[in-house]
């Protein structure tokens, strides 16, 4: 019985709409499967010694999450681990390594695991991948290098990554090299209103506030039939969000949220957005 449980728990940690604690878990688990909570609470334990789940705690409380201290899937075709942690990809199946320190993007919180879901749809989708010219990708506020690396092993043929924090630049400049794709991927500490490329894909994972204030000059960087993937915000935010980007001429085409965090994805051409 503990071995059908733990799929089950293992499903309902990451599959939630919010953050979930031990005790939701059982009840929930238990309630699904029809046994006693201690079983649950007994495969619970086990899945955390194993390494499939974490405990992680917030304002006191504690909470049931996946754990990243082993190769997570994120997306389809993105599975992101730790550096030192061996790991043999399947056929079709990106790998990214990220050595998180400091910086923010691991692949732990909503906001990335949304980001990086949206990217691979978009460069699985042929209207985009099979375009002449060569994509150009934008990750604006990079943390850890997670977004820029993984636009760069989708296929991104150039990719720039920009921070304000040293802490960041340093970590994604480090992540990029061991990734191996410092041809493709350059890590500056730029201010964005000083870029004067148009990008063919970006992406941008920050709070509310921020993305609100840059808007018009993300926007402005994006180049026609270019496309936008924002997360970072509440789900709360969103229509807001929405509204701050599409009064600079983007059109939104989908929406995404995880445990109460939104992501969307816009484009600035009306005729790539019907």
């Amino acid at each position: 019985m503990m071995q059908e449980l733990k799929p089950i728990i293992y499903q309902t940690v990451v599959e939630a709409n919010r953050k979930m604690t031990p005790g939701d878990v059982e009840k929930a688990v238990s309630r699904t499967a029809g046994v006693h909570r201690k079983r649950v609470r007994l495969a619970i334990r086990d899945l955390v010694s194993l390494g499939e789940l974490s405990y992680t705690y917030q304002y006191g409380t504690s909470f049931l999450e996946r754990s990243f201290d082993r190769p997570v899937r994120l997306s389809k075709r993105i599975v992101i681990k730790p550096p030192q942690t061996p790991y043999k990809p399947r056929p079709g199946e990106v790998v990214v390594d990220i050595a998180g320190r400091a910086a923010f993007g691991n692949g732990a919180h909503p906001t990335t695991s949304l980001a990086v879901r949206s990217l691979d749809a978009i460069l699985s989708d042929h209207r985009y991948t099979q375009r002449k010219v060569p994509l150009k990708g934008l990750d604006v506020g990079t943390g850890t290098g997670i977004l820029a690396i993984a636009l760069a092993k989708l296929g991104v043929r150039e990719v720039v990554g920009i921070d304000i924090d040293p802490c960041a630049i340093s970590e994604a400049t480090h992540n990029v090299s061991l990734n191996g794709v410092a041809e493709q991927v350059t890590i500056a500490n730029t201010p964005l209103e000083e870029l004067t490329t148009h990008f063919s894909v970006t992406v941008a994972n920050l709070y509310y506030a921020t993305l609100r204030r840059l808007s018009s000059t993300i926007a402005e960087r994006i180049e026609e039939d270019g496309l936008l993937v924002l997360s970072g915000f509440t789900e709360l935010a969103t229509k807001n969000v929405g509204k701050a980007f599409t009064e600079h001429g983007l059109r939104l085409l989908q929406e995404e949220t995880e445990h109460g965090w939104g992501c969307m994805t816009l484009c600035k051409s009306a005729a790539e957005c019907s």
